[in-house]
């Protein structure tokens, strides 16, 4: 019998959850299961926090000391990034150039799509600067055909790019939870009702949303918003901008933390529409949820949209008011049009790619 792989997974991890950690949750879990060695070094929120369930982050020079270690100890590095950020990059590349001197060429699990900051872009030094990073990789991973095929343009050599969306079955078992009161509340006076995984960062259009908002309730005055998702310190940042709005405006909002995936999926199920405000990622999880929970969704037109989502001009609210206002109106045929595909299990097609690429000797 072969040796199980040692793979060392960087990436975000709960808690707290969003769709990355609970990518990484699954298929770590399947690793497991199957037998191999498998690590996660943390680097979401509480990263600095020791824990027995992942490898902690205390600092820049700590995350270089724990990649090169688990490099030269013949792990795998399977790393998770966007192309929003410097950051993101540079904990990438070292984790590239990590695992070309362990002589086991990292991993990347790229996420997002095709309207990020620095990706994609023509012959500038953000292209030659993930053009090196994909080189030095072992191989790619990202969440759609037109993503990949994009990517392949940085003229990648060997290195191979795989079409593995962060989206399975298994991230529908769930158990179906209740909230405390005031949520409950809400929930119960309020109607339509807009859910939306939100960050208080640029990309998600916050200032388009509220816009909308206020014109849907022009039309719907009981219509009631949910924002969630928001990490502690963004959280923050968004109750202090709330707090100075008109009183009928905070109350038609309700504004909410980071969920446990039951929490997410329980509220959800209990909404009219799911909307998607940012343009920049590719084929969400969330959104495929929501599809195959036959809630209805409202998104900004990205190109990369499955089929019955309802879209809008990404910066216009005007436009998002109008197709918010259509699915309300129209829901039940809204509803009927969704279809509920078979999907492919991606957290075993993951664990596949990881295993497979974890065997080979270096390249």
């Amino acid at each position: 019998m072969e040796s199980p792989a040692k793979i060392l997974v960087i990436g975000n991890y709960p808690p707290p959850l969003c769709g990355w950690a609970i990518q990484t949750k699954f298929v770590v879990q399947e690793l497991r299961r199957r037998g191999h060695v498998c690590e996660v070094l943390k680097i979401n929120e509480n990263r600095q926090q020791p824990s027995p369930e992942y490898i902690d982050v205390q600092s820049g020079r700590d995350y270089m000391r724990k990649t090169f270690r688990y490099a030269r100890r013949g792990y795998r590095l399977n790393v998770h990034m966007n192309a929003m950020g410097y950051k993101g990059y540079l904990l990438a590349l070292a984790a590239v150039i990590a695992g070309r001197l362990g002589g086991r060429p990292a991993l990347i699990s790229f996420h997002g799509g095709l309207s990020q900051k620095y990706f994609p872009r023509d012959r500038d030094l953000a292209h030659w600067m993930y053009r090196i990073l994909f080189r030095l990789s072992g191989g790619i991973a990202c969440n759609g055909g037109l993503i990949k095929d994009t990517i392949e343009q940085y003229n990648l050599g060997p290195v191979r790019v795989e079409d593995l969306p962060g989206f399975s079955p298994r991230y529908l078992q769930f158990e179906r939870e209740n909230f405390e009161a005031p949520v409950e509340e809400f929930l119960a006076r309020r109607a339509p009702l807009i859910f939306c995984y939100v960050s208080f960062r640029p990309e998600y259009r916050l200032e388009v949303v509220r816009t909308a908002m206020a014109k849907l309730r022009e039309r719907h005055p009981d219509s009631g918003f949910i924002w969630l998702g928001l990490p502690a310190a963004e959280l923050k940042e968004a109750q202090h901008w709330v707090s100075a709005w008109p009183a009928d405006e905070r109350e038609s909002l309700l504004l909410l933390g980071n969920l446990t995936h039951d929490q997410f999926l329980s509220l959800l199920t209990r909404c009219t529409i799911y909307l998607r405000p940012p343009a920049c990622d590719g084929v969400a999880a969330s959104v495929l949820e929501a599809i195959a929970l036959k809630v209805p969704v409202v998104a900004s037109e990205n190109g990369r949209r499955p089929p019955g989502v309802v879209t809008y001009a990404d910066t216009d609210a005007d436009d998002m008011c109008a197709k918010l206002t259509y699915v309300v109106e129209n829901l039940l045929e809204v509803k009927a049009a969704l279809r509920n595909d078979p999907a492919v299990d991606n957290v075993a097609r993951t664990a596949d790619w990881l295993v497979r690429d974890s065997s080979k000797s270096s390249v």
